[in-house]
């Protein structure tokens, strides 16, 4: 099997879209040989933060001389820039081999999703690699996430909030209750989890014997000064830290690291001092394509964020607050998309006060909403902005681009990943 027609294979699973359970996985594997076995997992869930907690993971561990697989979802570059072995997306022929493997394993009368595809091809890339550790992201809850298949060294819950609702369930503790389905029983677990849903964790942790972390409690990460780049002091279960760089924009980043410390902490114990240097020198280097990524194109800063639920959109308010004081900004120009299942409306409530005018353009997804109908929410709720519905990305990156003011594109990660390739074609720059 070529990699191209791996690629076409998982494609066409997509029609038959999400199936929550584990009983395909968990034959699948049994097929496979339980590539699962033996492998150190790093499990981690959450609404919103989940990405960029692995990626910071993953940089720790790898400079503390593990060789490290990272499985996350989405990712760009293609199917196999989700599979990375020690920060390189896995090869395209071992891939489309792994692919292929999986294909076999699978009941014909029973067909996996494209997600159950992609975490079995992660395992079998994990164990051929001889990975000593694995980061592994779930795609959405936690409970009968395809992920939940392994047995996990630590796990982490990064937040709770209104997200997938059709299927999570309806309340905050109903979605807290799904994501709480990765703590097993005597694993460490570590939550930035507040209010009701940490409740939720804290009870599902004291019933199956876990021990909890609470950010906030028992480890904290407060960020120190105003740059692009955030900067903090950590406060840990064994050691501090009173000044940590992080490669990542974001003022959300300071409770992402404390997750990422604190599930390094209990996973790895106590560090020498030399190697806890390592660890915290390795967060400088992270960069996590889509979450609050600043470029400058010819002076002009722009903001690359994939914010797509309510609360992602309320974080990145916050950070271009922040930003757009440091910049003199009057506004900031939008370039916004959307799936159309989402809470468009309070997305929009948090971001359209920051605004200066709007383009309105297409996910380019079979779950896009429509553009006329955003533009149409995004008036009611702001009649005096000027918004305009585009034809393309690029043709409103090009418009956004034609005015001095600075730019955030927000809304759809499929969407934010087209433009991010658009801008840095450009000649697009990371701001430092």
């Amino acid at each position: 099997m070529r990699y191209d027609e791996a690629c076409q294979y998982i494609s066409t699973l997509r029609r038959f879209g999400m199936k929550p359970g584990l009983d395909r996985m968990r034959r699948i594997l049994s097929k496979l040989d339980h590539p699962e076995d033996g492998l150190c997992f790093y499990h981690v869930a959450g609404t919103n933060g989940k990405g960029s907690v692995c990626a910071m993971l993953a940089a720790m561990l790898g400079s503390l001389g593990y060789k490290t697989g990272l499985y996350t979802s989405p990712g760009l570059g293609g199917f196999n820039g989700r599979v990375a072995v020690d920060g390189k997306p896995i090869d395209e022929q071992a891939f489309a081999d792994h692919v292929e493997a999986v294909m076999h394993a699978a009941d014909p009368a029973d067909p996996p999703t494209e997600f159950e595809v992609l975490t079995a091809v992660a395992l079998l890339a994990f164990r051929a690699a001889g990975v000593l550790r694995v980061v592994w992201e779930t795609g959405l809850g936690g409970r009968l996430d395809a992920t939940n298949v392994v047995w996990p060294h630590v796990t982490g819950i990064t937040n709770v909030s209104y997200d997938h609702v059709e299927i999570l369930g309806p309340t905050l503790v109903d979605i807290a209750r799904e994501k709480a389905g990765i703590i097993k029983e005597g694993v460490p677990v570590v939550t930035a989890c507040a209010d009701g849903a940490y409740r939720v964790i804290e009870r599902t942790a004291e019933r199956l014997g876990a021990r909890l972390i609470r950010v906030g409690r028992d480890v904290q990460f407060t960020s120190i000064g105003a740059g692009v780049r955030l900067r903090g002091a950590y406060r840990g279960l064994f050691r501090d830290a009173p000044s940590v760089r992080l490669g990542l924009s974001g003022e959300y980043q300071a409770q992402n690291a404390a997750v990422s410390l604190a599930m390094l902490e209990v996973g790895e114990g106590p560090l020498p001092p030399e190697r806890w240097a390592q660890a915290l020198a390795s967060l400088e280097g992270v960069r996590w394509p889509l979450r609050c990524e600043v470029f400058h194109v010819g002076g002009r800063a722009v903001v690359i964020d994939g914010a797509h639920n309510e609360e992602g959109a309320r974080t990145l308010a916050r950070t271009l607050v922040r930003l757009g004081k440091g910049l003199g900004a009057r506004g900031w120009r939008m370039i916004f998309a959307a799936f159309a299942d989402k809470d468009v409306r309070g997305m929009l409530s948090h971001m359209l006060p920051l605004a200066c005018d709007m383009l309105v353009v297409r996910s380019p997804h079979p779950r896009g909403a429509h553009p006329e109908e955003l533009a149409r929410w995004a008036r009611e709720l702001r009649p005096d902005l000027p918004i305009r519905v585009m034809a393309s990305i690029d043709a409103a990156i090009q418009e956004a681009l034609a005015e001095p003011e600075p730019l955030v594109v927000w809304g759809n990660l499929y969407m934010a990943e087209l433009a991010r390739n658009t801008i840095i074609a450009l000649g697009a720059e990371e701001w430092r």
